[in-house]
């Protein structure tokens, strides 16, 4: 059976970026002390991946594209509902359960390291925005940036379960396609091409920002 692209290597490439960084974060959040200053940085490399990949879902590839995979509530339902009773639709690239995660992981992690820019540890480092909020809103935003890990983590380990679904249940090889961006027995995929111009693009603007930020006292 014939393995067509699908998952180029931007796309590939930014999701194994962003699962180890995600990681990092994690771990240096949850160790404070000089293990913040890597924290933040760490951050700032994340915020500058997620506005390549939001750029690339403009300019990408055919299956980077948001308006490409992102579908209407409906569909999303029709979809469900066909996945519970085995009748449901195959896609090339995400289907319309699993694009909704890639908003949702998106807009969570985006709000994270939009957070973190103006959060501090009240001792040593302050995040760059930090002295641009009054101290009731440096409240409100702290709070969040330090809650919502906890949902994020969540909705990684959902994303993992519905991998493993799919690979066990549906026998969709989602893991190795994500190293490889081929999938096996599609009808009729577009014929997938990295745009020179798109990735050119996306890569100046998200490291402008990661430039920005890296200029900036901590």
């Amino acid at each position: 059976m014939k393995s067509e692209l699908v998952w180029d290597w931007p796309i590939r490439v930014s999701h194994w970026l962003m699962a180890l960084l995600f990681t990092g974060l994690i771990i240096t959040g949850n160790e404070g002390g000089d293990w913040l200053k890597y924290h933040f940085y760490m951050g700032y490399s994340l915020s500058a991946l997620i506005v390549a990949r939001v750029l690339y879902g403009i300019w990408g590839s055919h299956y980077a594209r948001f308006g490409q995979f992102v579908r209407s509530p409906k569909v999303v339902f029709s979809y469900l509902k066909g996945l519970l009773t085995g009748h449901h639709e195959h896609y090339a690239g995400h289907n319309p359960i699993g694009a909704l995660m890639v908003v949702v992981l998106f807009l969570g992690l985006s709000l994270q390291w939009l957070t973190g820019l103006f959060t501090s540890d009240q001792i040593f480092w302050f995040g760059p925005f930090n002295g641009y909020a009054s101290d009731d809103w440096l409240d409100r935003i702290s709070t969040i940036h330090h809650t919502l890990p906890n949902i994020l983590l969540a909705l990684v380990a959902l994303h993992i379960l519905a991998v493993l679904f799919h690979e066990i249940h549906l026998k969709e090889r989602l893991f190795l396609a994500m190293l490889h961006g081929k999938k096996k027995g599609l009808t009729g995929p577009v014929q997938v091409q990295t745009p020179r111009l798109g990735i050119v693009l996306s890569l100046v603007i998200g490291l402008a920002w990661l430039a920005v930020l890296w200029m900036m006292p901590i």
